[in-house]
């Protein structure tokens, strides 16, 4: 999903990060642009979504458990390839959710400069509930997360489990979780990122 402002410029990056990016990482990106895609409409095009994992199976395809369960839910899985994560989609990303706490540690460990930018996927969906529902499209999302970050404790809650020797029923519950955890993070900033391209339009 690749697109731009004026000016050659990304409306949106967006990067998802676990262990394998075959299961929870994988659902997140192709459910998130399934979400940008009925919360944008046409102009989800400007947004990049990608996802990355630590120790990736590079090249392989969503698990036939996870895809299942995005398909049903309306997602889209074929062309997929797993990513190894690097330190240019860190860099480039305006904002890096991560499945767990520890995928955190490893995504600063290769980009420090990313703290402000890096939540976990749980820490992010509670966090936008500390927002308002004022938008604030000349205001970063991720600035506006780590300036709520103060107000909440990071625990094992903030941990989405890692399916991949599970049953169809764990990545089931998996997988569910996580659109949870995307829906809200994704409807305030499409809220944000419609002001802006409205407004460079």
């Amino acid at each position: 999903m690749t697109g731009t402002l004026p000016g050659g410029t990304p409306a949106g990056r967006l990067l998802f990060v676990c262990t394998g990016n075959i299961c929870r990482s994988a659902a997140a990106e192709r459910l998130a642009r399934r979400d940008f895609a009925e919360l944008l409409g046409d102009a989800a095009d400007r947004v990049q979504v990608h996802s990355a994992g630590t120790r990736a199976v590079v090249g392989a395809p969503v698990h036939p458990h996870s895809a299942a369960v995005v398909r049903r839910l309306g997602g889209q899985v074929d062309g997929y390839a797993a990513r190894r994560l690097t330190r240019p989609m860190v860099a480039e990303a305006d904002l890096v959710l991560t499945m767990t706490r520890e995928h955190r540690r490893l995504v600063l460990g290769v980009d420090p400069r990313a703290l402000a930018r890096t939540f976990t996927l749980a820490e992010a969906a509670e966090l936008v509930g500390l927002l308002g529902d004022t938008p604030a499209p000349d205001q970063p999302l991720a600035r506006r997360l780590a300036a709520a970050r103060t107000r909440r404790r990071s625990d094992e809650a903030d941990d989405v489990p890692d399916p991949i020797n599970g049953s169809p029923e764990v990545h089931e519950d998996v997988v569910q979780a996580i659109e949870r955890y995307l829906h809200p993070v994704l409807r305030v900033w499409a809220v944000d990122l419609g002001t802006r391209l409205t407004a460079a339009d």
